[in-house]
């Protein structure tokens, strides 16, 4: 039996329990959280035994197999390098770290301890993104010559997901003295984490960040000051020698959650869509297809979600592909876009 520990107990550790809750191999087995009521009624919900206010007690009392930690990202460097320290497998939510320095940190932390770590970039679910990475890293698209990558939603012009002025789940994603690093920390940590994983990694980042008019006096509601980034695009050069554009939105009517990439090489050429379909991808090969611009679509196989994947990685001993290395490089691709930006140049991601 994997014993779990999860340290906070907010909305994402209930999408954690739903996961873990179906392995008949795996029990949460305690909890952890700063808030009494939170921490109380998420145990009275999934049934966890032992509970704590204080994520050192719990990592000194308990035997536990794995952590999994789902606190906010001011708090992600110094939780997971503790339970490093007690050489437990640990899973962080993304990003990694609040800035590169700590994402080294967690690291440097991680191969000392030398068990399984794993950041949780959510949309690595898809196992259509997983089948379309196995075919370009095949050679079917042949030399990678250009990407177009977005994440696109429009809550500050919609209320399809409640009014934003009044809720501070969102408020907070507005405000950098609340933690955040805009709509490029949030979600473009997602789309930068795609992009790599079926392209390559990054070698040069020219990044422009917008904060935009909200119309609110000051520019600000009460405590939250609307300063943080709404929109970011980014030209992107690879490694392996492709160009590309990398680009987050929450101004853009009409997509909820819409993330998608292009990508094409001399032999051929590949779309994800993840707001049409997590199970599918497109692709355009071969000269008769070429030649008449003829797209298919390829229903992919199921493949494990990232749940599963820890869950395999703390009973085999081996790390993920998501692990605290790759969180890293996307840490570096975040880093690098704010440098850029400031800098008003091309800058090379330096690890």
């Amino acid at each position: 039996m994997i014993r779990l520990g999860i340290i906070g107990t907010g909305g994402m550790a209930n999408h954690h329990a739903t996961q873990y809750s179906t392995m008949q191999d795996v029990k949460m087995t305690a909890c952890c959280d700063i808030s009494s009521e939170r921490r109380t009624a998420y145990a009275e919900k999934w049934h966890i035994p032992h509970i704590y206010a204080d994520y050192r007690d719990m990592l000194e009392k308990e035997q536990l197999d794995g952590v999994v930690n789902v606190t906010p990202d001011a708090m992600h460097a110094d939780i997971s390098i503790a339970v490093l320290q007690k050489r437990i497998p640990i899973f962080c939510e993304k990003p990694l770290a609040s800035n590169l320095d700590n994402a080294k940190r967690m690291l440097d932390a991680a191969r000392r301890a030398s068990v399984p770590n794993m950041v949780n970039f959510s949309y690595r679910n898809s196992s259509g993104l997983q089948a379309a990475v196995e075919v370009i890293r095949a050679g079917t698209l042949g030399q990678l010559r250009h990407v177009e990558s977005s994440y696109l939603q429009s809550w500050l012009v919609s209320h399809g997901w409640g009014d934003w002025r009044s809720m501070p789940s969102m408020l907070w994603r507005l405000s950098t003295q609340h933690g955040s690093a805009g709509v490029l920390g949030d979600i473009g940590v997602h789309i930068y984490d795609m992009t790599s994983f079926l392209c390559g990694d990054i070698d040069t980042i020219q990044c422009s960040l917008r904060t935009f008019d909200k119309g609110e006096p000051e520019n600000r509601i009460g405590e939250y000051v609307l300063d943080a980034n709404d929109s970011f695009v980014s030209t992107v050069s690879f490694c392996n020698g492709g160009l590309g554009t990398v680009h987050a939105s929450r101004w853009a009517i009409g997509q909820a959650n819409s993330l998608r990439a292009r990508v094409y090489g001399d032999q051929g050429a590949i779309e994800i869509d993840l707001d049409r379909s997590y199970d599918e991808y497109r692709i355009c090969k071969g000269i008769v297809n070429i030649d008449k611009f003829k797209w298919e679509t390829v229903k992919a196989a199921p493949t494990p979600s990232n749940y599963e994947r820890f869950v395999t990685a703390i009973k085999t001993g081996r790390n993920d592909a998501s692990d605290f290395a790759n969180g890293v490089k996307i840490q570096a691709y975040l880093h690098y876009s704010i440098e850029a930006d400031k800098r008003g140049c091309t800058v090379k991601v330096e690890l």
